[in-house]
């Protein structure tokens, strides 16, 4: 280790490494925000009269987190025509129970690798960054706790979700990716 020049490439391999991981970081990050406008996009372009009375309900929805009163709004597919599940929420905290007749496996990618790693991931990184920055304490950061037996959704339990856009964004990425991993029982 006493040669000059292994430890300039040392260094120049250690730098490298660190730019990498912020790059994929950042690419991680852009990731997200495309597949979030991905859904708004393909949630806003076509829909029919019984996707949006279910669309109706949200601003009382939004309304009622604030009162403290628990608020019920079923997650339907893209066509209307199915129940994929149900959301409960009061105040800051969102309940997902999927429908008696619906199985949605954990690990597969539109659930894993979107919603949970992209979706709710994107807004626990962003709270941690939130808590170090001092702007708001560990017990008002953004939380999800999933709930499961062999794989399969039991419920999930996000905590502080924040505003109404970070709200609407979870309720539509969750009926995206619950559509695509949706198998009947």
């Amino acid at each position: 280790m006493s040669n000059p020049e292994i430890q300039v490439l040392l260094k120049i391999r250690t730098e490298l490494s660190e730019e990498v991981d912020r790059l994929k970081d950042m690419i991680a990050r852009l990731e997200g925000h495309i597949d979030s406008l991905n859904v708004q996009i393909a949630s806003g372009s076509f829909t029919t009269a019984d996707v949006a009375i279910p669309a109706s309900r949200d601003t009382p929805a939004e309304t009622s987190t604030e009162t403290g009163e628990p608020q019920s709004i079923p997650i339907m597919n893209k066509a209307g025509n199915l129940e994929l599940g149900l959301i409960e929420t009061i105040d800051q905290t969102m309940r997902v129970m999927p429908a008696e007749h619906a199985i949605y496996d954990i690990t597969r990618g539109a659930f894993a690798r979107f919603f949970l790693e992209r979706i709710l991931g994107k807004f626990q990184q962003e709270d941690r960054h939130r808590v170090e920055n001092g702007e708001i304490e560990w017990d008002n950061a953004f939380d999800f706790e999933v709930k499961a037996e062999d794989n399969i959704l039991d419920e999930m339990i996000i905590r502080n979700i924040g505003d109404d856009a970070r709200q609407k964004e979870i309720q539509n990425a969750l009926r995206w990716a619950l559509e695509k991993t949706y198998s009947a029982r």
